[in-house]
C-alpha cells in the first residue's frame, strides 16, 4: 500500500512538473509571437516609408522630365 502511495505521489509531482513546464512554454511562445508582431510591424513601416521615398523621387523625375522636354 505504501508503494501505492508512494508512486501515486510521484504520478502526482511529476505531473505537476510537466504543468509548469508547459505553461512556461506556453508564456515564452506567446511572447516570441508578440515580438514578431512587432518585428513585422517595424517593417512595414520602415517599406512605407521606403515606397514614400521612392514616390518622392518619381515625381521628381518626372517633374525634371516636364521641365527639360519644355525647352
Amino acid at each position: 500500500m505504501e508503494d501505492r502511495l508512494r508512486n501515486l505521489e510521484d504520478f502526482s509531482q511529476i505531473a505537476t512538473q510537466l504543468a509548469v513546464e508547459m505553461e512556461a512554454s506556453i508564456s515564452r511562445l506567446e511572447m516570441a509571437q508578440r515580438q514578431m508582431e512587432e518585428s513585422q510591424q517595424r517593417r512595414d513601416d520602415i517599406l512605407q516609408q521606403l515606397l514614400q521615398a521612392v514616390a518622392v523621387i518619381q515625381a521628381d523625375i518626372v517633374r525634371i522630365d516636364e521641365t527639360h522636354s519644355q525647352r
